[in-house]
């Protein structure tokens, strides 16, 4: 009978893999709020909160109307939770930034993948662990009204 040895460093990498997929996120709230539109309550966990404020936001390339629509920037990995709303009344796009404006993607042209890991938990929260350094644009719709925000995760 033959037998073969494996080499040490080849057993690392699965146990560097299972180390990576055990990894859970941090819950603690960095920032919570009763969204004043739809009335979901809000909660973001696993990030830094570097900065609410608002910015400059427009539809489209077409539009002339600008808004000022409420963000949250933070570092990567945030975990937005949100409670009071079903999947259906959650829209999440990407949003374009050039320079200090932000723009609602070009909806003509492809929207790039947001890489997003979505949960709903056993007691009906939704969770969003947005896994990019991207622009995040979400939508809260429900019977009593519509909340729009941004979340910016920035390079740390």
């Amino acid at each position: 009978m033959k037998h073969t040895i494996l080499h040490p460093a080849a057993l690392l990498l699965p146990l560097a893999l299972l180390a990576g997929c055990a990894r859970t996120p941090d819950m603690t709230p960095v920032w919570q709020k009763t969204l004043p539109g739809s009335g979901a309550k809000a909660t973001l966990s696993n990030c830094t909160l570097r900065d609410e404020t608002e910015v400059d936001y427009i539809y489209s390339r077409e539009d002339q109307n600008w808004k000022k629509y409420p963000a949250l920037f933070t570092t990567p990995s945030p975990v937005l939770t949100l409670t009071g709303v079903t999947a259906d009344q959650v829209e999440l796009r990407f949003s374009e930034q050039i320079a200090d404006l932000y723009l609602g993607y070009d909806r003509v042209m492809p929207q790039p993948k947001l890489d997003y890991i979505f949960t709903e938990t056993a007691d009906g929260a939704l969770q969003y662990q947005l896994d990019t350094v991207y622009n995040y644009e979400f939508i809260v719709t429900t019977e009593t009204g519509t909340d729009d925000f941004l979340i910016i995760c920035e390079q740390e």
